[in-house]
């Protein structure tokens, strides 16, 4: 297994202004998806060098494990909720 370079600081604002235009974008069309809301919370993460996952709410997990196909990587996203205990 190969480490991920850490994204440069201005990958990291542009991934944040992506973000927030999508959110902008969302907003005006009165909806906003899981996916532009985990890229929110990814961008903003990296910048301030936490887990996407701490941004998210517990209810966003447990849809992002149970029903959407999103790439995530625990080691830089933080751990899903294991659903198979519930």
């Amino acid at each position: 297994m190969t480490a991920t370079p850490a994204p440069n600081r201005e990958e990291q604002l542009e991934s944040v202004l992506q973000a927030a235009l999508y959110l902008l974008g969302a907003r005006q069309d009165h909806m906003l998806t899981i996916e532009e809301w985990t890229d929110l919370a990814r961008a903003v993460a990296a910048c301030q060098e936490r887990k996407t996952a701490e941004y998210l709410t517990e209810h966003d997990l447990e849809d992002i494990a149970e029903r959407f196909a999103l790439e995530w990587d625990e080691a830089t996203d933080g751990p899903l909720p294991n659903l198979g205990d519930t």
